[in-house]
């Protein structure tokens, strides 16, 4: 088994504070609105102390080495003793992962999660002969030991799971040294975020009213979503044309990323990056393929919607890259303060039941969130923890309609987190990555269906309704066009062509125009924005916000029409961790990833909010 930290990052709106839009400092925030790392740790005394004890006990795994085959006790003990460990490793880098994101200019907890990844890469080194060893001994045996010991028998679809990727296992020697590269290969992604999050400076810009305001990557969306054109070009360009000056030092580290997942997939002889990355969850690679081509089929309706943006905006030269998230509506605003945000996430989620809700409230008030942005703290949003841990969610949260979404989103994976560990042992905890993005995007399908049926107003519903689309945009469309990107990037760099950031910008613009379509104008610069894009360094991730967004919208359908069993079904799915293939987890909670029809369903809906949107358009202009 491997050390595995449940972190699950996801791009999010997030903002400046107050009105004088100024970051403030750590310490000027109420701890109220402080995610609660002490229940980890005390202090960074206890974590260290955590540290030594387990940097004594991790050797004992050696002890096990060479005993698998001797009977069903052995192996069993050997297991139980991973299980007990694993956790503990995960604690500790989850605890200084936390305490480097609240700030990451603190050079003395960078170190601390850098101890606490080196601790885990070590671990792995030190148990790399497991899964060779274990694959040794014959399967049948195995089945045979579970038979007559039901201890072991809980671990069946572990084994199910290893034995499946068997061909793909090598010998011990190898292994470890696979382990030991396990820090290099890191490092670029490492890298890439002490550019993005503590390096960069951005410049100040001029708001709407000539203010003069700090301009972050964490504000990018806020200023991305005004009303005043000029704002939205100005930081745009500003942010854009910043990270485009790293542009070589971007694609020296996307190249290293990429080449390390060819170096993995050479080593083990999987026929490409995409294959190798799918396998580890037992994903038919025709789902990737299948989520693209049923996208690109569905490209025109993106195209109409870009029509309907540049009539709606007037925007006489077409629509602009900085033109793509901005409101319909100009005048129309949608403000909210974090306490209503909970208690509005509250009250759409109660189709989910009581039980689900009743752990929610419990974690908003355990401080689960780290609600404001403040300087030198990540951007964006995830959910974390571990099985020894509360959940913890990460927000830039700043009153808007999008704030509140995301906040609901990353509670959807807490939620799935918390039912995952409190009803998994160990082994199961954790849910596939596949998995991941269902749970968050249900959540945010339901608060926006909630809010949508409650406005009556045409201009707010207007604005709702763009709101749904822009989900369904840059979660389906826009993740499918990054899938695509990171698709071609890594066959070209399995076939041994270069990765700079001319043949990068390339692929990227080409792949803009095809998706936007004929009402967009491509610039220059929109070729250097893959640079902003942290989960290019993830490994095909993008394409389960996707997959997810779909899977989630069929499954909140038949949960908002009250269809007998949904809803537990539902819950079912949430409390499954990884206890079955994420395939089988999906079908029982009553989709079929397999197919397009799924993707098709959300394309149906996408169509219909469109139809929403012409015809709200024409009532308002009258």
């Amino acid at each position: 088994m491997a050390v595995a930290v449940m972190l699950t990052p996801v791009a999010s709106t997030s903002c400046q504070q107050a009105e004088t839009k100024e970051v403030f400092e750590r310490s000027a925030i109420e701890q109220k609105y402080l995610w609660a790392t002490e229940t980890i740790y005390p202090d960074k005394a206890a974590w260290e102390a955590e540290y030594a004890e387990i940097e004594k006990l991790m050797p004992k795994v050696m002890e096990f080495k060479g005993t698998l085959a001797s009977g069903a006790d052995s192996l069993l003990a050997a297991l139980k003793f991973q299980d007990a460990i694993e956790p503990r490793i995960e604690k500790v880098y989850v605890f200084a992962s936390l305490l480097s994101d609240q700030d990451t200019r603190v050079g003395e907890t960078q170190a601390m999660e850098s101890r606490a990844r080196t601790m885990a890469i070590k671990y792995s080194q030190l148990t790399s002969w497991f899964v060779p060893e274990l694959t040794g001994i014959e399967y049948d045996t195995i089945k045979s030991w579970m038979k007559e010991n039901k201890d072991l028998a809980l671990y069946a679809q572990f084994f199910d799971d290893t034995f499946r990727q068997k061909k793909y296992v090598l010998p011990a020697r190898e292994e470890e040294l696979m382990a030991m590269a396990g820090e290099v290969r890191s490092t670029p992604g490492n890298a890439y975020n002490f550019l993005t999050n503590a390096d960069i400076k951005f410049p100040t810009i001029k708001d709407e009213k000539g203010q003069t305001v700090e301009l972050d990557d964490s504000a990018f969306y806020l200023h991305m979503r005004s009303t005043d054109r000029r704002v939205r070009k100005d930081a745009y360009t500003t942010i854009v044309g910043e990270y485009a000056k790293y542009r070589n030092t971007a694609a020296a580290l996307l190249n290293g990323a990429v080449q390390s997942h060819v170096f993995n997939m050479k080593a083990r002889k999987y026929p490409s990056c995409l294959a190798a990355s799918l396998d580890g969850s037992n994903i038919p690679v025709d789902v990737y393929n299948n989520l693209v081509k049923t996208v690109n089929e569905s490209l025109p309706l993106l195209h109409r919607y870009q029509a309907i943006r540049r009539k709606a905006l007037k925007l006489d030269d077409g629509v602009h890259a900085y033109d793509l998230f901005a409101p319909l509506i100009t005048e129309q605003k949608y403000e909210v303060e974090y306490e209503d945000a909970v208690q509005r996430i509250t009250k759409a989620l109660a189709p989910l039941g009581p039980d689900y809700i009743a752990a929610m409230t419990k974690g908003f008030d355990s401080r689960w969130v780290d609600v404001y942005p403040t300087k030198g703290k990540r951007s964006g949003a995830y959910s974390s923890g571990t099985f020894l841990t509360q959940p913890y969610i990460l927000l830039n949260f700043h009153k808007s309609y999008e704030d509140m979404s995301t906040l609901a989103h990353e509670m959807g994976h807490s939620m799935h987190s918390f039912f995952s560990r409190g009803t998994q042992p160990y082994v199961y905890a954790d849910y596939d990555i596949f998995c991941a993005e269902v749970a968050s995007t249900c959540n945010e399908i339901l608060l926006q269906n909630y809010i949508l049926e409650r406005t009556t107003d045409p201009k707010v519903k207007l604005y709702l309704i763009v709101e749904f689309l822009e989900g369904m945009r840059g979660t389906i469309f826009r993740q499918t066009m990054f899938s695509e990107f990171e698709q071609r990037i890594h066959a070209m760099a399995e076939a041994g062509e270069p990765l700079t950031a001319d043949t990068m910008g390339a692929e990227y613009g080409k792949i803009m125009k095809k998706y936007y379509g004929p009402d967009y104008v491509h610039d220059d610069l929109v070729d250097s924005y893959w640079i902003r894009i942290p989960h290019f360094y993830y490994n095909f991730y993008v394409y389960k916000y996707s997959t997810s967004y779909c899977a989630a919208s069929n499954i909140a359908a038949r949960i908002m029409k009250g269809e007998p069993g949904a809803v537990e079904a539902y819950l079912t799915f949430l409390k499954s961790g990884s206890s079955k293939y994420p395939i089988e987890l999906l079908q029982g909670a009553g989709v079929d990833m397999t197919s397009p029809d799924y993707i098709r369903d959300a394309m149906e809906l996408f169509e219909g909010l469109l139809d929403q949107t012409e015809t709200l358009l024409k009532e308002i202009e009258g």
